[in-house]
């Protein structure tokens, strides 16, 4: 597992909202860094290349609500991405559920006849 450097991380955010084509490749590989080690750690199961774009899509939404004065950026968006990763994975087993029920439904149905 490879670890981030938040000094380096609160520096680029700033500079990526000024400057994005400069600062993107960075700070989005910084961001899938963090995802994927979130992802491992907490071994979601959920399909990794959903979960991963759903985070990125979600992050670029809150990337200008980051305040570091409030903390430091590997919790904001750690946090950010834990709650999105639950989320999904609440979702997926939801859904899952109630596939399952409705097939047993289809299973178990027999037709009348007259």
């Amino acid at each position: 597992m490879y670890y981030i450097n938040n000094q380096r991380f609160e520096e680029i955010i700033p500079l990526y909202l000024q400057y994005p084509e400069e600062y993107e490749e960075e700070l989005m590989n910084l961001f899938d860094l963090l995802i994927t080690n979130i992802i491992e750690s907490f071994k979601f199961s959920i399909d990794q290349d959903d979960a991963k774009q759903e985070c990125f899509l979600l992050i670029l939404k809150t990337l200008k609500n980051f305040q570091p004065s409030k903390g430091s950026a590997f919790n904001y968006f750690t946090t950010v991405i834990v709650n999105n990763l639950k989320l999904l994975y609440t979702k997926n087993k939801k859904y899952a559920k109630k596939i399952m029920e409705y097939t047993e439904i289809i299973t178990d149905y027999k037709p009348r006849v007259s």
